[in-house]
């Protein structure tokens, strides 16, 4: 909800309050167990709890509460603008960025290794297996 929707609910609530006037309330339960608030008294043999209603505000409370419920608008009004201008400005700042980015070319970077066809790997015996075996002793015939 807004603040200026709110600001003028709540004004109007207060308003509204004025223009009770302060009688008497009862509060009673009556047999089914219904809690009732009225101004008239209740049935005779009703429990009764007579409630105090606090005076409506006076017409400096109520001129205060216009110049709060005011200055709330702007207020909200002031922080809608600084949150649109900081949101046009954050969408600059991506626009320029991208176009920084686009302009800008791919960098290749090309690695030249030279062919050595001469050169091979050196043979390694694998572990535990001697380098050089004995030649096999020819069977007599």
């Amino acid at each position: 909800m807004k603040p200026a929707t709110l600001s003028l609910i709540c004004l109007g609530a207060l308003l509204g309050a004025a223009t009770v006037h302060a009688g008497q309330i009862y509060k009673w339960v009556d047999s089914t167990g219904q809690v009732t608030y009225s101004s008239s008294p209740p049935p005779a043999g009703a429990q009764v709890e007579k409630v105090t209603v606090p005076p409506p505000p006076t017409q400096e409370e109520v001129s205060q509460a216009r110049e709060r419920a005011q200055r709330d608008e702007e207020q909200a009004r002031a922080l809608e603008s600084r949150r649109r201008e900081q949101e046009a400005a954050r969408k600059a700042e991506e626009a320029r960025l991208k176009a920084l980015q686009e302009s800008q070319q791919p960098m290749v970077i090309e690695k030249h290794v030279p062919q050595q066809p001469n050169y091979y790997y050196p043979v390694n015996p694998r572990p535990g297996t001697p380098a050089d075996r004995p030649r096999p002793k020819p069977v007599p015939r």
